[in-house]
């Protein structure tokens, strides 16, 4: 799957004239052939399962590949009904956490976070995912 703009941009670096792309792609996606809206929920999807990120992330990959404003929100809104992103986070940052194992906590904790907001996930998502790394620190 590809959305309208990469299929674009795949036409245009292969020197197929801009004028005859357009009312083609067209053409595809009123016959349905092309669909951001379906493309960008498949997109997150895969994503959520595969790379979990934030929604900030989410929403800057699917800028990237060409999908409108408004689609991104209306999927991200979607998401984030259905999803609890402090789990997303956990997830996404447990195997990080694996490899950083036997190093200072407050290592640990610092390196999980810049993790956590790389991956577009709010500095609130970070905080509540590594929480118990924090009470191990007090513990510990």
């Amino acid at each position: 799957m590809r959305s309208r703009r990469e299929l674009e941009r795949v036409l245009q670096r292969k020197g197929i004239d801009p004028a005859g792309v357009a009312p083609v792609l067209d053409r595809l996606t009123e016959v349905g052939l092309i669909d951001d809206e379906h493309y960008a929920r498949v997109f997150v999807a895969s994503r959520q399962r595969t790379r979990p990120r934030g929604s900030r992330g989410l929403a800057a990959e699917l800028g990237r590949r060409g999908i409108a404003p408004e689609i991104v929100a209306r999927v991200l809104a979607e998401v984030e009904e259905s999803v609890d992103p402090v789990e997303t986070a956990r997830r996404a940052v447990a195997p990080k956490l694996r490899s950083l194992a036997g190093r200072p906590v407050e290592e640990i904790r610092r390196k999980a976070e810049q993790f956590l907001l790389r991956r577009g996930f709010s500095y609130g998502e970070a905080k509540a995912a590594l929480g118990g790394l924090e009470s191990q620190d007090r513990d510990g």
